[in-house]
């Protein structure tokens, strides 16, 4: 039997309140990622064509029409939560680097068995927290943008992850930007006060 990758979605989230700080896995209504597309390469993809070998430098005009908003309006905070902890970093930078909510329906170009099953490296499942259309989302890390701390605040935060898929999500970060799985038992035992609701497990 194969080990599940994620909790189930009855235990994927916690409660949150306005005094719960902004914590790393946050979901926010308004976030969003783009993709700075070449415009070159744009227009040969339209030609159903490979991309261009060396082309050169768009102008800044090019450049800023070729820019491709992704997400349906949720996005995920990624970062250890001191880079923006509203008593720590939070307060000298106004960078929060997220990745977009994709909803994971029939139109989407994955296999939704398998981002599930966490089969997927670049991907994230995550249920929906509550009926929104679709059936769940899956986060692409493939599109991780820096968006202004404006689009994040606890007004906007519409969920919180579970420490379990808390968890799930930090291995799946290390896997894809470093390689190497979470020792999920080493990691709770020295990172898991770092969960906001710890005191309460």
């Amino acid at each position: 039997m194969t080990e599940r990758f994620y909790p189930k979605a009855s235990k994927y989230f916690a409660g949150i309140s306005r005094d719960r700080p902004i914590f790393q896995g946050d979901i926010f209504a308004g976030g969003f990622g783009a993709l700075w597309r070449h415009p070159t390469s744009v227009q040969y993809q339209l030609a159903g064509q490979e991309g261009p070998q060396n082309p050169p430098f768009p102008k800044l005009d090019e450049l800023h029409d070729a820019v491709l908003v992704q997400g349906k309006g949720y996005a995920m905070i990624l970062p250890q939560p001191c880079d923006y902890s509203e008593g720590e970093k939070g307060t000298s930078h106004p960078l929060r680097l997220v990745a977009p909510l994709l909803p994971l329906d029939r139109y989407a170009d994955v296999d939704h068995d398998k981002v599930r099953s966490g089969e997927i490296g670049h991907t994230l499942w995550v249920p929906q927290w509550k009926k929104l259309g679709v059936q769940d989302f899956y986060l692409d890390l493939r599109l991780t943008t820096s968006i202004d701390r404006a689009f994040l605040t606890r007004d906007t935060r519409v969920a919180a992850l579970s420490k379990g898929a808390w968890v799930a999500m930090v291995d799946r970060l290390s896997r894809y930007f470093i390689g190497v799985p979470v020792s999920v038992g080493d990691f709770a035992m020295s990172q898991g006060l770092l969960y906001p609701d710890a005191s309460n497990l």
